[in-house]
Formats: structure tokens, C-alpha cells, sequence
């Protein structure tokens, strides 16, 4: 399903007054994020904001030196699966994080 079609299909179950539609959408839309940006800021409460991710191990090494994408360790959901690249693939994929990761461009000047 295409998110905007999803996005649509939440609206619509906001509908709680048939005859006023629009106005219920747009009532019920305020409240929900006025409620998910007062949730941001409560201490000592678990809320869809704060709470860990579902697949968080955590296992996140905050004194790693290396680079940002390598310091999230994790393990796998599900069953492996083995895809080997082929060589030009490999160089391309290369050439790509070179020249778009900064942490890189830091390193290689």
C-alpha cells in the first residue's frame, strides 16, 4: 500500500461524527499531535517517543572511534541469507561511500 494511501485510511477512522467529517479529521489530527509532542517531554514515563526500539539489543558501543555506521552492533532476524556482489557491483558500491560519507572525506584529506 502506498503511504499516502495509508496516511488517508488513518484519517478516515478519525471520523467519528459522519455529518461533519472534515471537521472531526481535523479535531481529532490537533489532538493526536498535540498529545505526541507533549509525550516528547515527560520524564519517568514510557511513551512511543522514549521507549526502545522493538529490535534493540542494545549493544550500541558509544566509545567506538571508528565510523558511525559500523558502531550498532546487532544480530539477525530471521534466517540467513547469502548474496554474494559481483566484482563491478563491489567498486561501485565503493566509489558511492566515498564520495558521499563525510566521515570519510574527513579521513582521506
Amino acid at each position: 500500500m502506498y503511504p499516502m494511501e495509508r496516511f488517508l485510511g488513518t484519517l478516515k477512522s478519525y471520523v467519528s461524527n459522519k455529518a461533519r467529517a472534515e471537521g472531526s479529521i481535523a479535531e481529532r489530527y490537533i489532538a493526536k499531535e498535540c498529545s505526541d509532542f507533549c509525550s516528547r517531554y515527560l520524564k519517568g514515563v514510557e511513551t512511543q517517543a522514549n521507549r526502545l526500539d522493538r529490535n534493540d539489543d542494545g549493544l550500541d558501543d558509544l566509545n567506538y572511534k571508528g565510523f558511525d555506521v559500523f558502531r550498532y552492533k546487532g544480530r539477525c532476524i530471521g534466517a540467513a541469507n547469502y548474496d554474494p556482489i559481483e566484482q563491478a557491483d563491489f567498486h561501485k558500491i565503493q566509489w558511492y561511500v566515498f564520495t558521499n560519507c563525510d566521515e570519510i572525506e574527513q579521513k582521506l584529506k
